[in-house]
């Protein structure tokens, strides 16, 4: 059993769960993801730093400046916990202390700072919606805390909606006002008395947004019938009047005022980000075609700059003038699936492996499919599968939009095939549209060969396995209690440029009624396998019969199949909700029963290893022709992580693969996971030199850009010898990947190139 191997995240978790904190010179912009923080240039999008703390806190689920010191940066985490990073220059950080506040057995819904000047208290503050893990979303309770002590100072009696932006501080050269809302009543509080003042909408209308004057006392409201509403001299009601501004027909998602006060921006389901001018409710500025519904808005001191946060976990920055800036995308996430049963996960149409390019493939934008670079560790491109355009739901009623629910590569990434669906009700109804896209080597890129409808539900795709060195290709179609078999065939004759299209070969019959679940190929792709029911039937490829023979042994119905591969290949292993059984092809006999709940099982293509998950997020590595446990991972995120489970995986070859004798099962390839919490985690292996170069790095560069290790490192080489980690860290440092790393930054950020040259040419002949 290997002690070794580690589960390291590689992208993904949501950088959308708060708004976004601009730094204060406006050039770099603060996410939470996770507990880490992360910051992004604003010019570029990219990544330049990451602090990294304690995972038990929880999420990040706020981010402010301290109110007495601009260069402290606060966290508030999921589990009312404060970590106070300490900013060095303009991109490193430092843990400087944490604080835990005052709430036993509550989470923290959000938070914002409060300087003592604005409140009745000789402390600097924190005003925080909590609620109790196990209640209902509508009990959210709110207070105010001792930024530094985490003591309770005061609690409002009202309760909240648990909504993102439903209260908000301001008037900061006025008098100093919080309000928030729960349905159709504003409650408002005077910060230094604690006066109170209400407002009720009509019966029909919903707050959804609360957003405060940053300098007067003007408050903002947002409702479920798209209007926004600006109350003047909230804190006094018989002076107080209104003003409607009206564009949205969805509701509003968020509010937000330019520093100065004299614009607002607004955002909601409709993807349109709209500029307002307070003075006239007529002019106003769009910015359409976003990539999902807007969900937070920030903006930088001077205006210069609003950041968008996108529902597909991207935040757009857009500039004074309303056009885009850059763009920070990590990993995309697939929300408009739809509401229907088969669209219950956020990738419905699981993971593939790319071999041409090195990339996971799955969902990404509304109707595309990304190709994620596992070498590179970032999103590479999108391609448009459904070709339609995006529409948005109107009030009344949900927009029907198609999107793809099933993909498949075949081993050489030659071809590609997917299926994609409109979800389903009483009177709409569309088939499935299958399609196979070839792999254009002038463009570089995948087009569209072969397009069907079926009228039957397709609920997999299979690839056969590339059998010689001609490619023959044959995917299955997996139907309710049947399969389709499906093989490209000349169009011309041709034999310079042969064009190449697909048809539909084989239709299997029905096995005693049983439903079918799964199907697999044999490594020479001469017999394929096929669960209907309890059953499993084997076809010879090449017969006419329609099966040769099945093997049943139980009543389960099998959910799972995957031949052996190598040594293994005469063995079928398959599994159903409690059991994993594993067959001898050639003999027709059972060899061995395991008795395990199997979530997932999944095989590694390079080799004879076989992945189990278990319902309770267990891993077991195996092989079908040994009784030996080769790895097993118990709570692979914990005995405290409940929430996360592995929606798919896979194993993907490594670049450096060798044929030969492998010492362990992640010699050949990389087992990934891709969570429900979208994050795409994989096993690796670890060893102690790695450990201590990994801590020094984090202790002393800080997570800095490429540019800055460089320089830091030249500083380092300058001091004197007394140290004995220098030497030894210079020797480990990789300097080809610095090198090429150097040149991906903003060209405002990269040193004259004459002054690394070297390095880079260097680095080309090395590799």
């Amino acid at each position: 059993m290997e002690d070794n191997i580690v589960v390291k995240k590689v992208e993904g978790g949501s950088i959308i769960s708060h708004p976004p904190l601009f730094s204060e010179n406006g050039r770099f912009i603060y996410v939470g993801c996770g507990a880490n923080i992360n910051c992004f240039s604003v010019s570029s999008g990219k990544l330049v730093a990451s602090y990294t703390a304690d995972q038990n806190f929880g999420r990040i689920v706020s981010l402010c400046f301290h109110p007495s010191n601009d260069k402290l940066l606060v966290a508030i985490h999921l589990n009312a916990v404060i970590v106070f990073w300490d900013l060095i220059g303009t991109q490193a950080a430092k843990l400087s202390k944490q604080q835990e506040l005052d709430l036993k057995k509550y989470y923290v819904v959000s938070a914002k700072c409060l300087s003592r000047t604005y409140c009745s208290y000789d402390v600097d503050c924190i005003i925080v919606s909590y609620k109790l893990p196990e209640t209902n979303n509508n009990d959210i309770n709110i207070g105010i805390f001792a930024l530094e002590e985490g003591t309770l100072l005061h609690k409002f009696d009202e309760n909240l909606e648990n909504l993102p932006h439903n209260w908000s501080i301001g008037g900061f050269e006025d008098v100093p006002y919080f309000a928030f809302a729960n349905k159709n009543i504003i409650y408002i509080y005077n910060l230094l008395n604690y006066k109170k003042n209400k407002i009720k909408l009509g019966s029909d209308r919903t707050v959804t947004v609360v957003q405060c004057h940053p300098n007067s006392n003007i408050l903002a409201i947002g409702d479920n019938t798209g209007r926004i509403v600006l109350y003047y001299n909230v804190m006094h009601k018989n002076t107080r009047s209104q003003t409607v501004y009206h564009w949205h027909t969805l509701p509003v998602n968020d509010v937000i005022f330019t520093s100065s006060g004299n614009n607002f921006y607004s955002g909601g389901a409709e993807n349109v980000l709209v500029k307002w001018f307070c003075e006239n409710t007529e002019t106003r500025h769009y910015l359409p075609r976003l990539s999902a519904n807007i969900v937070h808005l920030s903006v930088t001191e001077d205006s210069q700059y609003v950041a968008v946060s996108t529902q597909c976990n991207s935040i757009i920055i857009v500039n004074s003038q309303n056009r885009i800036h850059s763009v920070i995308q990590t990993f995309t996430w697939g929300v408009h699936a739809s509401n229907a049963d088969e669209f219950e996960k956020v990738f419905p149409a699981g993971v593939a492996f790319d071999s041409r390019s090195r990339s996971l493939v799955t969902n990404g934008l509304p109707g595309h499919i990304q190709f994620f670079s596992l070498d590179q560790s970032q999103l590479a491109f999108n391609l448009d599968i459904v070709c339609q355009n995006f529409t948005t739901r109107t009030r009344d009623q949900g927009v029907f939009n198609a999107d793809v629910c099933l993909l498949a590569i075949s081993d050489d990434s030659s071809w590609l095939a997917t299926v994609e669906r409109r979800p389903i009700d009483d009177k709409y109804v569309v088939d499935d549209v299958l399609k196979f896209w070839t792999f254009n080597e002038k463009l570089q890129i995948y087009k569209l060969n072969t397009y069907t409808n079926s009228v039957d539900r397709i609920s997999k795709l299979c690839f056969r396995p590339s059998v010689d060195s001609d490619g023959l290709h044959m995917v299955a179609t997996l139907h309710e209690n049947m399969y389709k078999l499906w093989s490209p065939y000349n169009l011309s004759e041709d034999e310079k440029n042969p064009i190449k299209s697909w048809q539909h070969e084989y239709t299997s019959k029905l096995y005693h009624n049983q439903p079918l679940h799964a199907v697999s190929f044999s490594e020479d792709g001469c017999i394929l396998a096929a669960a209907f029911g309890p059953s499993i039937v084997l076809k010879v490829l090449d017969d006419t019969d329609d099966f040769k023979t099945s093997l049943t042994h139980g009543f389960e119905h099998i959910r799972f199949l995957e031949f052996g591969k190598n040594a293994s290949s005469w063995m079928l292993v398959a599994a159903s909700n409690t059991r994993l059984l594993i067959w001898n092809v050639l003999s027709e006999t059972l060899l061995t029963t395991i008795w395990i709940q199997v979530e997932r099982l999944i095989a590694d293509p390079m080799s004879e290893y076989m992945a189990i998950f278990t319902t309770n997020n267990d891993l077991f590595v195996f092989t079908p022709n040994s009784k030996n446990i080769v790895y097993k991972k118990q709570n692979i995120f914990g005995k405290n992580d409940k929430s996360t489970s592995i929606l798919w995986a896979l194993f993907a070859p490594k670049s450096n693969n060798q044929n030969g004798q492998h010492s362990s099962w992640l010699d050949n390839s990389t087992l990934y996971m891709l969570t429900n919490q979208q994050e795409l985690l994989k096993f690796e292996k670890t060893d102690t030199l790695q450990k201590m170069i990994e801590t020094f790095v984090d202790d002393n560069f800080t997570n800095l850009t490429p540019l800055g290790r460089i320089i830091s490192n030249k500083e380092i080489s300058y001091t004197t010898n007394n140290t004995k980690k220098i030497p030894e860290f210079e020797t480990l440092v990789d300097e080809d990947k610095s090198a090429f790393e150097i040149l991906e930054e903003p060209a405002h950020l990269m040193l004259p190139l004459e002054t690394h040259l070297e390095r880079i040419l260097l680095a080309c002949l090395n590799t």
